[in-house]
């Protein structure tokens, strides 16, 4: 899988493995979809001008592959007929005598399958060693292909963050350099609205560019102070009256301008749910394995701990929800945790965990 080969290639090399391994005469990976009973196979160690060749498409309804589907994965078939599948579809389409399938998921839902196959029977059945030697083949190529998924989704992104930055941000800011010729030539309450209002559809843009690119892995992470890194995010929200107390410093790994945006948006959500006179405290965990930010504000009520950090969701009325999502985005690429619960003043408290601390 480390190598730089199309996916198509790396899944039959491992399948060649796998078919090594189960004497058997060839193994596929499919691509099933049981609302049209359509089964393609995408990678095979069969030849071109073979049976079962890549690029074969079958109805499901002719294949072992059903029953893997079906709930019952592992299939193991080492003689069909004599197992009493003499009447099965596959076996008096195909005519395999042996089959061993697993099923494939990704982001929890059914891709396909890994099935292994042979117009001969065995000799002697499946044991439990070839399974797991085919289950973590199955395992392989499911995370190479959620690998692959998830790539194609950064690429989009970053895609429509290019169009967000160009396409929106330069009619905005054309808009903005009007609006504020106007107001340097008069004075007016629908301008003064207006700049406002511009001035807000900026900030918007910013969150949005900031939550496309958090899926980015972090490829360089350095020492970061939690008490510097904390004054100085601090130093760069609009507070009103609201302060900050460091309760101890923590030396940990990270990328220091997402774990910024991380601080920047705790921070804003302290005061835009707290109000401009809320205390905020940042300290060390316990354990000294993370840190933790909470308020003394109104804080979270307890079913909406499990939803602040979804994308869209917010009991506020300015933003869009995509404060705590970001920085849940920022948690997620340095491979930490964060639960939200609350502050010993019942406020909120977000911990962090799993900080790589020397």
């Amino acid at each position: 899988m480390d190598r730089d080969l199309p996916f198509e290639e790396k899944a039959t090399l491992a399948l060649s493995v796998g078919e090594t391994y189960l004497g058997v005469e060839n193994g596929h990976l499919t691509r099933i979809d049981p609302e049209s009973d359509y089964w393609k196979a995408i990678a095979s160690t069969d030849a071109a001008d073979g049976t079962f060749p890549a690029g074969l498409q079958l109805d499901l309804r002719d294949t072992y592959c059903r029953r893997t589907i079906g709930g019952e994965s592992p299939v193991r078939l080492h003689d069909a007929p004599n197992q009493g599948w003499d009447d099965d579809p596959a076996f008096q389409r195909h005519g395999l005598h042996c089959y061993h399938g697993s099923a494939i998921t990704i982001d929890d839902e059914l891709f396909g399958t890994l099935c292994f196959v042979s117009t001969e029977p065995r000799a002697e059945p499946f044991d439990d060693g070839e399974t797991l030697f085919a289950e973590l083949i199955a395992r392989m190529l499911e995370t190479e292909l959620q690998a692959e998924r998830t790539e194609a989704k950064i690429e989009r992104l970053d895609q429509f963050a290019s169009v967000v930055s160009h396409d929106l941000r330069s009619p905005l800011n054309v808009a903005q350099g009007r609006v504020d010729i106007e107001r340097s030539a008069r004075d007016s309450d629908n301008l003064e609205i207006a700049a406002r209002s511009l001035d807000r559809m900026e900030d918007l843009i910013a969150d949005v560019l900031t939550m496309a690119r958090q899926g980015h892995e972090i490829e360089e992470a350095e020492l970061v102070s939690l008490d510097a890194m904390a004054e100085e995010c601090w130093d760069g929200v609009r507070t009103g009256g609201a302060s900050v107390t460091v309760e101890a410093d923590l030396t940990f790994k990270a990328d220091p301008g997402r774990v910024r945006h991380l601080f920047e948006n705790l921070f804003r959500n302290s005061v835009e749910h707290g109000g401009s006179d809320v205390s905020v405290r940042v300290g060390p965990l316990d354990d000294g394995d993370g840190f933790y930010v909470e308020d003394d504000g109104p804080g979270i009520p307890a079913a909406d701990r499990d939803r602040v950090f979804e994308t869209g969701f917010t009991t506020g009325t300015e933003g869009i929800g995509l404060g705590l999502a970001i920085v849940e985005g920022v948690v997620d690429a340095h491979g930490w945790a964060i639960t939200a619960g609350e502050s010993a003043d019942g406020g909120a408290r977000f911990e962090v965990s799993g900080v790589v601390v020397p």
